[in-house]
């Protein structure tokens, strides 16, 4: 008769994943989705001792029991002996598939370049959007969004995404899109701005939260932006729709709209020139 495997304890589970990041333990893999592998395997010893346990995600979990390379026990106990860096920040990682042509989809345009870079947002060193172009067909993401009080909520280097851990911070994600919302409070936006975009957009920020940051591959080398980027000056809101430049000092949004992929801006200025900022 079969024997049932035992469940393992959920603060076994915690501990773990903790242990390895709160990721897979892989420090070559950047897969958050995690499965508890015994080293010493069940079906053998019948028990649940964590020395002898590791978080690895599906696919490293795979690799394990078949793959061509095969992820040995000593590198496994090598895994669980990381020293990793504070778990004061969400990481993930933006995998985008190499394309001729590399472009963003803001709102219902898209942004393109002949040069190797596009600088599309520099409102101040601490709120920007951008991207380079390596070895011809790799898309490199670049972004920084910082709190109304100058506490950075996004980072962006080279696809390596990381956000700021803080129970109001939300922050979701699946391969190949992240997502990061915060509550329309004056901590994070003016209120100003809120109802500025409500002006075009009912619907935004009704729930009381708002898009700080999306990015999301949904093509070979096209990337959909969503988010929020603030300085003294004025701010940029970019929704499914629509491109928002805003400034305390005018009634509504300057909104940009186009036909979605069929609509594109090619930037041919200078490399270090922004397309969007406020001049101080």
């Amino acid at each position: 008769m079969v024997k049932k495997q035992r469940q393992i304890k959920p603060t076994m589970k915690r501990a773990l994943i903790a242990e390895a990041g709160d990721k897979c333990a892989n420090p070559g893999c950047p897969n958050w989705r995690t499965h508890i592998h015994h080293v010493k395997h069940w079906s053998v010893y019948k028990t649940h001792d964590s020395d002898h346990m590791i978080a690895v995600c599906p696919s490293c979990h795979d690799e394990i029991h078949h793959g061509k390379l095969k992820i040995s026990d000593e590198t496994l106990y090598s895994w669980k002996n990381i020293v990793r860096v504070p778990a004061d920040f969400h990481r993930d990682h933006i995998y985008v598939e190499p394309a001729k042509e590399a472009k963003l989809l803001v709102g219902s345009l898209v942004l393109a370049t002949t040069k190797p870079e596009l600088v599309a947002i520099e409102l101040s060193n601490a709120n920007t959007l951008a991207f380079r172009i390596l070895d011809e067909d790799i898309m490199l993401l670049s972004a920084r969004i910082n709190s109304v009080d100058g506490k950075e909520m996004l980072r962006v280097a080279d696809n390596h995404v990381k956000v700021r851990r803080d129970d109001q911070i939300g922050f979701e994600r699946r391969a190949g899109k992240v997502r990061v919302t915060l509550p329309a409070i004056s901590k994070y936006v003016a209120p100003w701005v809120i109802e500025r975009v409500q002006r075009q957009e009912p619907d935004y920020g009704s729930d009381g939260r708002f898009v700080a940051s999306e990015l999301e591959v949904v093509k070979p080398g096209l990337v959909r932006v969503k988010g929020l980027w603030m300085a003294p000056e004025g701010g940029i809101v970019i929704t499914e729709t629509a491109l928002h430049l805003l400034r305390p000092n005018i009634a509504g949004p300057i909104s940009l709209v186009g036909e979605g992929e069929k609509t594109i801006l090619m930037f041919e200025g200078p490399i270090r020139a922004a397309l969007f900022n406020f001049p101080p």
